[in-house]
């Protein structure tokens, strides 16, 4: 089913909007959420409150890339399970993705980095790379996957992916340094 309909389905309240979005995005969702929290219930829970919040939320909103709005809830709300199931202690999945990047960004609560302007900086030197190198950066690095799943899906071994990411994170740490930014 075309995502425009789905929305609309959405927009008239039609329950079947939501069967509609678990049946053509279920299984992303899913995958997103356990390479989060890395529990199979929790991440079912987080998955259900997806589908609550796009209910919730269209109407009014009317997101013009359906994919990427049900990603980013799915995203937000699987990190606030893991934030209010560890308070104060990390997950080994997301300090091991934080350590990777943490030469380029100390700490993203500190006062001198502005988000909008990271957020800014970001995309721009996102919309500069090539769309292989694009792919596997936003694959680790926002959807939380191994870099051997990553291999998988591009058809490359392990360490090539992993030498790719770490010539990714060079460049983006010279960017940022380009761009004013304290790295």
């Amino acid at each position: 089913m075309e995502d425009s309909r789905i929305i609309e389905m959405f927009f008239d309240r039609n329950e079947n909007a939501i069967k509609a979005t678990a049946d053509k995005y279920g299984g992303r969702l899913s995958r997103i959420s356990y390479n989060i929290v890395n529990d199979g219930g929790t991440a079912e829970e987080c998955v259900n409150d997806t589908y609550l919040a796009v209910w919730n939320n269209i109407p009014p909103q009317k997101p013009a890339c359906f994919p990427a709005y049900l990603y980013a809830i799915v995203r937000n709300i699987s990190y606030d399970a893991v934030d209010k199931r560890t308070a104060l202690k990390r997950n080994a999945v997301t300090c091991s993705l934080d350590g990777e990047l943490s030469e380029i960004l100390h700490d993203s609560n500190s006062s001198d980095i502005n988000d909008k302007e990271l957020a800014r900086a970001l995309n721009l030197f996102l919309g500069r790379l090539g769309q292989s190198s694009r792919v596997i950066f936003i694959k680790r690095y926002y959807f939380g996957e191994t870099v051997a799943d990553i291999s998988d899906d591009v058809g490359s071994n392990a360490h090539a992916v992993s030498v790719k990411l770490f010539k990714i994170r060079t460049k983006l740490k010279n960017y940022l340094k380009r761009e004013g930014f304290q790295v």
